[in-house]
């Protein structure tokens, strides 16, 4: 019984063995990155943007928070309950991130390059930047997000949840709020980044297939190796009874020389 403890173990053991040897590679292994970010269109868009220093992007935030504040200014009187809060949004795609921090019930957001010191923050939410902005948009369940790991909540989570509450009291639009005030701009905008979504969400799906095409000849060997240690399982177990019978007519034979004497 002792060899079958030691060396065979059930197929949760061995897929939790499978994990933590992966993680312990990951934590040795200097150049591996802290947190493996996803494969995603945004992670090589990320690559081709990452020269370009976060303070470029600050006309680009500024003008989105002020169509959000004109166009959902629900949003931000629910959040104007938070005081001196700080949130940091981490695409874990991407080079940079998103300060949001509400001081003295006004709200500010600026974009940061994750290679520079960050400030204290009292909140802190990470996933894939597409799904970052179907999270904002109302097109995705958080919950189902948060549950399945592709969204990470760390810190006061009762802010997390008031910051939930106040954007999912409006029906946000990113075509809306990157639309300018020019109207007979709009339509030809609209539909310019109807487009770039419809590529994105293609690409999205063309990336799962490239990945499911490389991770499938590896679950397929760790499945071929799990077969094999469950035939070694049974083999041993067979051993094991068989010695479990040795030893007992051993112990009969010793028994029966010892009542001839």
């Amino acid at each position: 019984m002792k060899i079958k403890a030691s060396i065979a173990g059930d197929k949760h053991y061995r897929r939790h063995n499978y994990r933590f040897i992966s993680e312990l590679f990951l934590m040795y292994n200097k150049n591996a990155p802290p947190r493996v970010p996803p494969f995603t269109p945004m992670l090589f868009a990320g690559f081709l943007i990452r020269p370009i220093p976060a303070f470029s992007f600050k006309p680009v935030v500024k003008h989105v928070l002020d169509r959000m504040k004109k166009l959902y200014p629900e949003i931000f009187s629910r959040l104007a309950i938070l005081e001196n809060t700080n949130f940091l949004i981490r695409p874990t795609d991407l080079h940079y991130s998103f300060h949001l921090s509400v001081q003295e019930g006004e709200t500010h957001v600026e974009v940061r390059d994750n290679s520079t010191e960050h400030p204290e923050f009292q909140a802190v939410i990470s996933g894939p930047m597409l799904d970052l902005i179907r999270l904002l948009e109302g097109r995705v369940d958080g919950d189902a997000l948060f549950f399945s790991r592709t969204l990470n909540i760390e810190g006061d989570t009762e802010a997390v949840l008031t910051l939930r509450n106040a954007v999912d009291s409006a029906d946000v639009s990113l075509v809306d709020v990157m639309g300018g005030p020019v109207a007979f701009m709009k339509p030809g905008f609209d539909k310019m980044l109807s487009k770039i979504g419809s590529v994105f969400e293609q690409l999205e799906r063309d990336f799962v297939t490239v990945q499911q095409s490389i991770l499938l000849p590896a679950a397929r060997h760790m499945r071929e190796v799990d077969e094999e240690l469950d035939r070694m399982e049974n083999r041993m177990m067979k051993m094991d009874k068989e010695l479990v019978k040795v030893k007992t007519s051993l112990k009969k034979s010793s028994q029966q020389v010892q009542g001839a004497r």
